[in-house]
């Protein structure tokens, strides 16, 4: 049987009981009589099931458009949103503030996130880190990049952090330079520097320590030194300096010990040792620092003019260290003079025991035939060097 014929049947059978039903209503109408005080209303039966018919179908409205229109609902609906959009701004904000090194601002924007119930946008992230050594890694990166650009920071801080731990300097500060705002990330910053100086461009490592915000003071001049010490190198790469390249050094950085020292060992090794001299000799007099009065043993310079120089800036020191004090003795000793090397090697152990002083002077003990001296000094440092567990006890 056809559907066609199906509702020909269902149609006819309904216009047999709506002619059923009509018959009924004019042969036997009934009626409805409802009395309440004073008032009174008379209906039809049929009228009156027509009436609570109708009622119950606008009931059945009413309770529809109600659901639909619940303000109630509407005003969870509307929070729920409002927090979903604060959970998605304050994970953006907290990524951003952690990789900055701000973790004062990250945490009060993690809070937010775990008041606002959360985020997908963190657990998203998430899901790249154990992606890492997937052969697809670039293109889930790229994937994630485009869908979420927001946390492209992040995205790219992971990729970076890859490359720091294959130890590929290049591509590091390939990396940076194409996504320039990871230069801003505080974990890749110190592997971004050292690659910068690995791979010959200390110049840039320079300006990028000197602009990176909220380093500590220490931190900030120890990689200054280094990248300082770089520049330094390449300057005297050929021999003779190039002052395009020193020019790169802020002046009060050139004159940290740590660069004149490199700078007088680069003349040393390329045989200016009079240029070398004078440089050191210029450092000594305006910041006599203990690494360079090892210069004046380290390297071989006239041992006279170099003891004169020591000597000469000793008068000027109020305090001279264990170490200037070492150098002193080591110089004398060189110039035959064993009663002044002696006293100046003494000085230094007595005001600071250290292993170079304690050597040196029982060698002169023991040069001199005093092996009594020699013996009992070579125990008193062992038993210092074993009680320190270190080379420098002072």
């Amino acid at each position: 049987m056809s559907r066609m014929i199906v509702r020909v049947i269902l149609w006819f059978v309904l216009l047999l009981a709506a002619g059923v039903l009509a018959h009924f209503m004019v042969r036997h109408p009934g009626y409805v009589m409802l009395a309440w005080g004073q008032w009174m209303v008379e209906i039809t039966l049929w009228a009156a099931v027509g009436l609570l018919v109708v009622g119950l179908l606008v009931l059945w409205l009413v309770v529809r458009l109600w659901r639909g229109v619940n303000p109630i609902h509407w005003a969870r609906r509307y929070r729920d949103h409002r927090d979903r959009r604060a959970a998605r701004v304050e994970t953006e904000r907290a990524i951003g503030a952690w990789l900055t090194g701000d973790e004062a601002t990250a945490l009060s924007a993690l809070n937010k996130v775990v008041k606002a119930g959360g985020s997908e946008r963190l657990p998203r992230l998430m899901t790249l880190i154990p992606e890492r050594t997937h052969p697809n890694w670039s293109e889930r990166l790229a994937d994630f990049i485009e869908a979420d650009p927001g946390l492209s920071l992040a995205a790219w801080a992971l990729q970076a952090n890859q490359l720091i731990q294959h130890g590929n300097t290049q591509a590091l500060v390939d990396l940076v330079e194409r996504q320039p705002e990871l230069a801003s990330v505080r974990f890749i910053q110190p592997p971004y520097w050292r690659a910068l100086i690995d791979e010959g461009q200390a110049d840039k490592a320079l300006r990028r320590i000197e602009a990176a915000p909220g380093l500590h003071p220490d931190d900030r001049e120890r990689w200054q030194r280094l990248a300082g010490r770089a520049l330094v190198e390449q300057a005297y790469a050929d021999g003779s300096a190039s002052p395009a390249t020193l020019k790169l050094i802020p002046r009060n950085l050139r004159q940290k010990p740590a660069l004149v020292a490199t700078e007088v060992r680069c003349l040393a090794r390329h045989n200016r040792l009079t240029d070398a001299f004078d440089r050191l000799k210029k450092a000594l007099e305006r910041a006599p620092a203990d690494e360079l009065w090892a210069l004046l043993t380290e390297l071989p310079f006239n041992a006279s003019d170099a003891l004169q120089l020591g000597e000469a800036i000793l008068v000027k020191s109020r305090q001279p260290s264990a170490t200037a004090q070492t150098v002193l003795g080591l110089l004398s000793e060189r110039e035959a003079l064993w009663g002044q090397a002696e006293n100046y090697l003494q000085a230094a152990w007595e005001q600071a025991p250290s292993v170079q002083s304690g050597q040196a002077l029982a060698a002169l003990y023991e040069r001199r035939g005093d092996k009594d001296r020699a013996l009992a000094l070579y125990k008193q440092l062992a038993a210092t060097v074993a009680a320190s567990g270190d080379t420098s006890v002072g």
